[in-house]
């Protein structure tokens, strides 16, 4: 039975009148020519109840409907339900009692009294109420919520830092080593691998040839990355003696797992800190830098740490041999905890994932992946029966293959696909006053709609009318003109507008690439 609460003011008026009155009940044989009937406690303050036999029936009559009260009697309303003849009625009603407590007026110390006890009554009324929810799938939240859904096995998704790779290089060769004498043992293969990894050279191999001393050049042998390679026709040192190599290597420049890198920004609780996962070391790219991309994840979980390309650019603890490092993509994976509406849904989908086979339990199964951020089913492609293709943003593919073998139907070909990526540019001019702090505006303004583009899921349309919202609720914008939407496909298909929606089809999904803010001032009419 539902737990019904009482407010406040109800509680104070139930308990002033239980202390400024009595409840009592009388019991009347009714009389087919009597229409009133006077109650012995005077006076009286309400009528509560009247019930008896009508109709053969035990029946409660109605207030103002069957009978009133006047003054201290209760009357039969012409019209109305009324007792079987010469049956018994009773009315329970309530009086005041004479020389009690009878000042309810406000200030008074019994109100005053009583208001406090009625305060605590009805927070112990939302105490009960909230225990009672908490034991219910649609109405708990929270972690009253996390242990509901742990009878079914499962547990909120957490929030899940941004990620992605950093880029650390240097715009000139590293410093130089020499290596001299290096010594190998020739026993017959081609290959030999020096022990330095960023060879540049080989200055000089010597060792026995025939029995003689000799010194080998380049028609003898040529390098191959960290590897001397021997020439087929060239000569070749004796089986089973050594030979020695001089050569110059370049430093290993190296970042080491757990370097920190961070965006920068004049407030430091709006720095965003991000961590290496593994070493790295740098090496020769095109255009003569040394390079490399280690992988990274955000010291902060959640969107918070969605940064756009270029934005991580410093080093706390810099790095020997490193000049400069930078973010070359968007970091916009970081996602908030399951909401209690987003756990629910997936509550709700346990059973079908438990029974299998069919494509809501196949859905479901993939959401629970760690990463996925959203699913798209498409069954029967092209009219093809007994082949489904399923499109999934996010996790690790090894894991969603094995759920997708798991979870499908018998004789059904699951097709795994990834969205393919819609990148969106976005340009606008927000109008401000003059004296706006447009730096602020600006980044505020970039944030919002990367943010709402990047939380897209699968198929689903950039709105025109979203973006210009997403604008507009920067504090401090006060209109937005000149958008222009553009997306560009990997097969080459490029779309603009300045006034329609990008329409992003079933196996696609959207991403912010450039976001361009200019400003325009707002005019004042006196």
């Amino acid at each position: 039975m539902p737990i019904r609460g009482k407010v406040y003011q109800q509680i104070t008026d139930d308990v002033l009148a239980r202390i400024t009155g009595v409840e009592t009940t009388e019991a009347f044989r009714y009389e087919g020519g009597k229409a009133a009937y006077w109650l012995v406690n005077t006076p009286v303050t309400r009528i509560i109840k009247v019930y008896g036999q009508a109709g053969g029936k035990e029946t409660e009559f109605r207030i103002d409907k069957d009978y009133r009260l006047s003054g201290n009697t209760l009357q039969w309303i012409p019209g109305g339900a009324r007792p079987d003849e010469g049956t018994k009625f009773r009315v329970q009603y309530r009086y005041t009692r004479p020389g009690g407590l009878t000042d309810t007026s406000t200030g008074s110390v019994l109100r005053t009294l009583v208001e406090g006890i009625s305060r605590e009554i009805e927070f112990l009324y939302e105490q009960l109420l909230a225990a009672h929810k908490a034991g219910f799938l649609d109405t708990a939240t929270g972690d009253a919520l996390d242990m509901t859904v742990a009878i079914l096995g499962m547990s909120r998704k957490p929030a899940r830092p941004s990620s992605g790779k950093i880029t650390f290089g240097r715009g000139s060769e590293p410093e130089k080593i020499e290596v001299s004498g290096e010594v190998h043992l020739y026993d017959g293969s081609n290959e030999y691998m020096l022990k330095n990894e960023l060879v540049k050279n080989i200055s000089k191999v010597e060792g026995l040839s025939g029995g003689q001393p000799v010194t080998f050049g380049p028609a003898d042998y040529t390098l191959s990355g960290r590897n001397i390679v021997w020439r087929p026709e060239g000569r070749k040192p004796d089986s089973r003696s050594v030979f020695k190599v001089d050569y110059v290597a370049y430093q290993k420049v190296k970042i080491p797992k757990g370097t920190k890198v961070s965006t920068y920004s004049a407030s430091p609780e709006e720095t965003r800190i991000f961590v290496t996962q593994e070493d790295g070391v740098l090496i020769p790219t095109e255009g003569g830098r040394w390079e490399c991309d280690v992988p990274v994840v955000c010291t902060v979980p959640g969107k918070k740490g969605n940064v756009p390309a270029g934005a991580v650019t410093i080093m706390p603890q810099p790095v020997i041999g490193v000049e400069y490092v930078i973010n070359k993509g968007d970091m916009g994976n970081g996602s908030e905890a399951e909401s209690d509406d987003e756990l629910r849904e997936r509550a709700r989908h346990a059973l079908e994932f438990a029974a299998k086979a069919t494509m809501p339990s196949l859905e479901s199964a993939l959401k629970t992946v760690e990463g996925v951020n959203s699913v798209l089913i498409d069954e029967m492609p092209e009219g093809v029966p007994g082949i489904v293709r399923v499109i999934v943003d996010g996790g690790e593919e090894n894991e969603i293959r094995r759920v997708i073998d798991e979870t499908r139907a018998a004789g059904i070909r699951v097709e795994f696909h990834r969205p393919k990526l819609v990148h969106v540019d976005v340009s606008l001019t927000v109008v401000v006053d003059f004296s706006a702090d447009r730096a602020k505006i600006s980044k505020e303004v970039e944030s919002a709609v990367r943010s709402y583009i990047s939380g897209l899921k699968i198929s689903e349309d950039v709105l025109y009318s979203r973006v210009i919202s997403c604008c507009i609720g920067v504090d401090g914008v006060w209109d937005v003109r000149g958008l222009k939407l553009s997306a560009s496909r990997s097969e080459g298909d490029h779309v603009t507008t300045t006034s329609q929606n990008i329409e992003i089809k079933v196996d696609e999904r959207a991403v912010p690439r450039n976001i361009s803010v200019t400003f325009g001032v707002r005019e004042r009419y006196e």
